[in-house]
C-alpha cells in the first residue's frame, strides 16, 4: 500500500485557492456580468422609503446598523420573521426598525426598508424557461416592500453566501454537527438555486424601477467601505459624506476581512463543491442568457446537452 503524505490545512488551502481561481471566480465573474443595476433615479414622489432586498446572510443587519447610526435616522423592516414578533412599530406602511441613538424619522424623510422579499423564494421553484421566469418573478414582485421609490440590492460572493447561510441554519438548529460535511453539502446544494434565481427577480425589477446594486465585498473591504455605503445611502436620499460614514463603521467594524478576491469561507469547501458549484452557476447563466436574449428561448434540458457536449 503506498504511504499517503498528509497535507496540512495551509496545503490544503492552498490547492482549494487553485481551484477556486481557475474554476470557480471566472463563472462567478460572468454571473456577477448578468447582474442589473439602474442607479439613476428620479425624484421621490412617495415617503423617502427605500427597499433594502438582500438574499439573506449577506450583510444584511450591519448594513442596516451602519446606515441607521450614521444618519440619525431609524430605518424600517418588512422582514416576516421581524413582523411577526410584534415589537414594532408601524410606519409610513411599514414598520420602524429601532435601534439605539437614532430618532424616528419624519415625513419624507429617507429610510431604508429591510427585506429579503417573500421568504427570499425558498418555494422549490424552478425556473426553465422564459414562461416560468416571468410567472415567479411577478410572484416574487408581490412581496416586496411598499411604498418604495427605489431599492438597494446587496450580493454576496455565492460561496460566501452560501456558507453563512448554513452557519444561520446551525444556530437554529443546535443538534446537527457543524462538521457534518454531507450535511452541509445538502444545504447548500439546496439553496444555491434559490440565490441564482432570487438575483435574477431582482435584476428583471431593475429593468423599470432604479435599483442600485452594492457588492457585500465593497462594504466589507475596509478601502472601499465609506464609499460604497455613501453610495447607497446618498442613492437613498440621505446627504453624508464619506468621512462621516467612515467614523461609524470604525465603531462597529465588520468581524473579518478576507484577503481581496478569496471567499472568507472558502475553507468549509472541498474541491468537489467547487467544481459543482462552478457547474451550477454556469448553466444557470447560461439559462439567463438564452432567456435574455430575443427569439426562441431554450430550455435548460438542451442547455445542459450543449455544455455537457463541450
Amino acid at each position: 500500500m503506498p504511504d499517503v503524505t498528509p497535507v496540512t490545512e495551509d496545503e490544503r488551502l492552498a490547492a482549494l485557492k487553485a481551484v477556486h481561481d481557475t474554476v470557480l471566480r471566472p463563472v462567478t465573474a460572468e454571473f456577477m456580468r448578468t447582474i442589473r443595476s439602474t442607479e439613476v433615479a428620479t425624484p421621490f414622489t412617495g415617503e423617502g422609503l427605500i427597499g433594502l432586498l438582500t438574499f439573506p446572510n449577506s450583510g444584511t443587519s450591519w448594513f442596516m446598523r451602519i446606515t441607521a447610526w450614521a444618519s440619525g435616522i431609524c430605518n424600517h423592516t418588512m422582514y416576516e420573521k421581524e413582523v411577526a414578533k410584534g415589537k414594532i412599530v408601524a410606519s409610513r406602511g411599514a414598520v420602524l426598525s429601532p435601534a439605539s441613538n437614532v430618532r424616528s424619522p419624519r415625513s419624507g424623510d429617507p429610510s431604508f426598508v429591510k427585506s429579503h422579499v417573500g421568504f427570499y423564494g425558498t418555494a422549490d421553484d424552478i425556473v426553465h424557461d422564459l414562461s416560468d421566469f416571468e410567472h415567479y418573478s411577478r410572484l416574487w414582485r408581490r412581496s416586496l416592500p411598499p411604498n418604495c421609490d427605489r431599492h438597494v440590492r446587496l450580493v454576496r460572493d455565492p460561496l460566501d453566501n452560501l456558507r453563512a447561510r448554513y452557519h444561520h441554519y446551525l444556530k437554529a438548529n443546535p443538534g446537527v454537527d457543524p462538521g457534518d460535511l454531507v450535511d452541509f453539502r445538502t444545504y447548500f446544494r439546496g439553496d444555491l438555486r434559490r440565490y441564482l434565481q432570487w438575483h435574477a427577480y431582482c435584476d428583471d425589477l431593475a429593468t423599470g424601477v432604479p435599483v442600485m446594486t452594492v457588492r457585500y465585498e465593497e462594504i466589507l473591504d475596509p478601502v472601499t467601505s465609506a464609499a460604497a455605503f455613501g453610495r447607497a445611502m446618498r442613492f437613498a436620499g440621505h446627504d453624508i459624506e464619506d468621512a462621516a460614514i467612515a467614523a461609524v463603521v470604525a465603531t462597529d467594524p465588520p468581524k473579518y476581512v478576507a484577503d481581496p478576491g478569496v471567499p472568507v469561507h472558502l475553507r468549509h469547501f472541498d474541491e468537489e463543491d467547487i467544481r459543482w458549484i462552478a457547474a451550477r452557476i454556469g448553466e444557470w447563466t447560461d439559462l439567463l442568457n438564452a432567456i435574455r436574449r430575443p427569439g426562441p428561448v431554450m430550455h435548460i434540458r438542451r442547455l445542459l446537452r450543449r455544455r455537457r457536449s463541450g
